[in-house]
């Protein structure tokens, strides 16, 4: 290669580095912080229990990490389900790492605004709302867990902010308390049901 190659090899280089990092500042510059509804989804979680007369649930710190992973996903992608990256809720916590006896459910929730961003306080609020009054999301509220896992994400698609939510459910008092990796052939998975967006009133 000639020394005007090189030299124009180079510049392609360089040229191409720069357009690649300018397509990916503004998708970065699209999320937002929404990990502040975590806690107001426990807390909200746990009040609705306590008003059934069930226990609360405790955080499970690998069950947030998985949660908040899958979120994310659906955050940055648009896209909703509990299968929308070709992987179960269940398969989800067994690849993250996640131990438990039982798997009890996992509620998600998406929702908009346009054109002004809502409050965090706003987002969950109707996320609680539609899984108090939904029978399937509802029967995972109220079931026999004793974890929680929980997320919150945010991202800006055009003139939309999203908020997705989601909610893992477990039980990991099995065998005297001793919690094991549950075994793929004996798991007993509930009925999931899907919701479509929503926007913000």
């Amino acid at each position: 290669m000639s020394a005007g190659q090189q030299s124009r090899y180079a510049v392609a280089l360089l040229l191409l580095a720069l357009g690649l990092f300018t397509f990916d500042a503004p998708a970065l510059a699209q999320r937002f912080d929404a990990s502040g509804g975590r806690l107001a989804i426990v807390d909200a979680t746990n009040a609705y229990r306590a008003q059934k007369g069930l226990p609360p649930l405790r955080q499970n710190a690998d069950a947030n990490r998985v949660a908040q992973a899958y979120a994310n996903y659906l955050a940055r992608t648009n896209k909703t389900g509990h299968r929308a990256d070709g992987r179960s809720p269940s398969q989800r916590l067994r690849e993250g790492g996640v131990r438990y006896c039982k798997f009890r459910g996992e509620n998600w929730h998406r929702s908009w605004t346009r054109p002004n961003r809502a409050s965090l306080d706003a987002a969950v609020g109707k996320a609680m709302a539609f899984w108090k009054r939904s029978p399937g999301h509802e029967r995972a509220l109220s079931s026999a867990s004793t974890d929680i896992g929980v997320a919150a994400a945010g991202w800006k698609h055009g003139g939309r902010w999203i908020y997705t939510e989601v909610q893992l459910f477990i039980d990991t008092t099995c065998r005297g308390g001793q919690v094991t990796p549950i075994a793929a052939s004996a798991e007993q998975v509930p009925s999931l049901p899907d919701r479509n967006p929503q926007r913000l009133p």
